[in-house]
């Protein structure tokens, strides 16, 4: 019986270590390698949409 509660904790224990290793590899790899792209997508479309015209409402 001692064997199995061993076994059970250190699956839990193994899993939750992955878990978070992997939550803390993922934050820092956004802050070292994501730094210059975190508006590109939004400055690019804004730059498409210069010289448009607004849309008018019509109700």
């Amino acid at each position: 019986m001692q064997f199995f509660i061993d076994l059970t904790l250190l699956g839990l224990f193994v899993i939750g270590l992955t878990a978070f290793m992997g939550i803390i590899t993922q934050g820092v790899a956004s802050r070292l390698f994501g730094r210059g792209k975190a508006k590109f997508f939004l400055n690019k479309s804004k730059k498409t949409q210069t010289g448009w015209r607004k849309v008018q409402r019509r109700i």
